[in-house]
Protein backbone atom coordinates (compact mmCIF):
# COMPACT_ATOMS: atom_id res chain seq x y z
CA UNK A 1 0.00 0.00 0.00
CA UNK A 2 1.28 3.49 -0.89
CA UNK A 3 1.16 5.95 1.97
CA UNK A 4 1.18 9.72 1.70
CA UNK A 5 4.67 9.80 3.13
CA UNK A 6 5.98 7.38 0.46
CA UNK A 7 4.17 9.29 -2.27
CA UNK A 8 5.70 12.62 -1.21
CA UNK A 9 9.14 11.03 -0.96
CA UNK A 10 8.77 9.78 -4.55
CA UNK A 11 7.59 13.22 -5.75
CA UNK A 12 10.55 14.93 -4.06
CA UNK A 13 12.99 12.41 -5.53
CA UNK A 14 11.53 12.83 -9.02
CA UNK A 15 11.66 16.63 -8.71
CA UNK A 16 15.27 16.51 -7.57
CA UNK A 17 16.18 14.24 -10.48
CA UNK A 18 14.49 16.52 -13.02
CA UNK A 19 16.06 19.68 -11.61
CA UNK A 20 19.49 18.02 -11.54
CA UNK A 21 19.08 16.95 -15.16
CA UNK A 22 18.11 20.49 -16.18
CA UNK A 23 21.03 22.00 -14.25
CA UNK A 24 23.64 20.02 -16.20
CA UNK A 25 24.81 22.06 -19.21
CA UNK A 26 24.31 20.28 -22.51
CA UNK A 27 26.75 21.66 -25.09
CA UNK A 28 25.57 19.19 -27.74
CA UNK A 29 22.05 20.59 -27.78
CA UNK A 30 23.26 24.19 -27.53
CA UNK A 31 25.69 23.71 -30.43
CA UNK A 32 23.05 22.22 -32.73
CA UNK A 33 20.30 24.71 -31.90
CA UNK A 34 19.88 27.43 -34.53
CA UNK A 35 20.83 30.89 -33.36
CA UNK A 36 18.15 33.49 -33.86
CA UNK A 37 18.55 37.23 -33.92
CA UNK A 38 16.10 39.64 -32.33
CA UNK A 39 13.09 40.45 -34.50
CA UNK A 40 11.24 43.76 -34.66
CA UNK A 41 7.52 43.37 -35.27
CA UNK A 42 4.45 45.56 -34.87
CA UNK A 43 1.80 44.77 -32.24
CA UNK A 44 -1.17 47.08 -31.63
CA UNK A 45 0.52 49.82 -33.71
CA UNK A 46 3.59 49.76 -31.47
CA UNK A 47 7.03 48.34 -32.28
CA UNK A 48 7.81 45.15 -30.39
CA UNK A 49 11.29 43.65 -30.01
CA UNK A 50 11.18 39.87 -29.77
CA UNK A 51 14.57 38.72 -28.46
CA UNK A 52 13.79 35.04 -29.06
CA UNK A 53 13.59 35.56 -32.82
CA UNK A 54 10.36 33.61 -33.18
CA UNK A 55 8.06 36.50 -34.12
CA UNK A 56 7.22 37.38 -37.71
CA UNK A 57 9.45 40.33 -38.67
CA UNK A 58 7.87 43.57 -39.84
CA UNK A 59 8.66 44.59 -43.39
CA UNK A 60 7.04 47.86 -44.49
CA UNK A 61 4.94 47.64 -47.65
CA UNK A 62 6.61 48.61 -50.91
CA UNK A 63 6.19 52.30 -51.70
CA UNK A 64 5.26 53.34 -48.18
CA UNK A 65 7.59 56.21 -47.40
CA UNK A 66 5.63 59.02 -45.81
CA UNK A 67 8.58 61.45 -45.67
CA UNK A 68 9.72 60.91 -49.26
CA UNK A 69 8.24 64.25 -50.33
CA UNK A 70 10.37 66.31 -47.94
CA UNK A 71 13.55 64.25 -47.70
CA UNK A 72 15.46 66.66 -49.95
CA UNK A 73 14.88 69.58 -47.53
CA UNK A 74 17.36 70.59 -44.85
CA UNK A 75 16.23 70.66 -41.23
CA UNK A 76 15.86 74.43 -41.30
CA UNK A 77 13.84 74.44 -44.53
CA UNK A 78 11.60 71.67 -43.22
CA UNK A 79 10.93 73.57 -39.98
CA UNK A 80 10.05 76.71 -41.95
CA UNK A 81 7.49 74.81 -44.02
CA UNK A 82 6.12 72.79 -41.09
CA UNK A 83 6.14 75.23 -38.21
CA UNK A 84 3.88 73.06 -36.01
CA UNK A 85 5.95 69.86 -36.25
Amino acid sequence: MLTRRDFLANVVAAGAAVSAALAIPTPIIAATAPSRAAVVSIHLDQPYLDRTGTAIPYHPPHGMRSAAGVEHLSEEAFRRLQCYV
